[in-house]
């Protein structure tokens, strides 16, 4: 009796076209989608600027007063997003001028904004009335949002930035009377 060769399967040649076929549609298709994924990282960063600049301004709204002071006299030089052990380093600001230096002075968003971390006052016109936010997340390229608070109570006219420091992870953006847009690659919102 003769055994008959299962005959059903895949040639070694059909296989090598459609493995490059496929490898041919990759190459053609990658730096269309990498291009997506970096302008939806843009647009999630930008959207996340908005409502942090939301929730600081809602929380002036009911404080009376910014959310950056250490206590009555002194204020932070800036606030940042994420976790504690986030506090912007040095090289985070590049060539940037402006920004309070990293350290002492800057303090974390979420104690004044998602938790009472700064004692205010729980009742009386001036009372805080949130949580308003959620836990304040790093921006998508996992680094935090930087505002330059002191500038809040300045009297020079310098604007206040919700900035994220974008792809390349350098804050650009030099704080001054005369910034009207988010510097290179930074993606934010300005406050006032």
């Amino acid at each position: 009796m003769k055994r008959r060769r299962n005959e059903g399967g895949f040639t070694l040649i059909e296989v090598v076209v459609v493995v490059a076929v496929i490898a041919i549609l990759a190459a053609i298709l990658t730096p269309f989608i990498t291009k997506y994924i970096s302008d939806s990282q843009a647009a999630r960063a930008k959207n996340e600027a908005q409502v942090v600049a939301a929730a600081v301004t809602n929380a002036y709204k009911d404080l009376g007063r910014w959310p950056n002071r250490i206590n009555a006299t002194t204020n932070y030089g800036g606030l940042f997003t994420g976790p504690a052990a986030g506090t912007p380093s040095a090289a985070f600001f590049g060539t940037a001028t402006g920004w309070a230096a990293p350290g002492a002075a800057w303090n974390q968003l979420d104690t004044h904004l998602v938790t009472n971390g700064h004692t205010y006052p729980g009742t009386g016109d001036n009372k805080w009335a949130g949580p308003y936010s959620a836990q304040l997340p790093p921006d998508p390229w996992g680094r935090p949002y930087v505002i330059n608070a002191a500038n809040f109570t300045s009297a020079a006219n310098i604007p206040v930035w919700v900035l994220s420091a974008g792809p390349n992870g350098v804050i650009e953006t030099s704080i001054n009377a005369a910034t009207t847009t988010a510097g290179a690659d930074d993606v934010g919102v300005r406050i006032r």
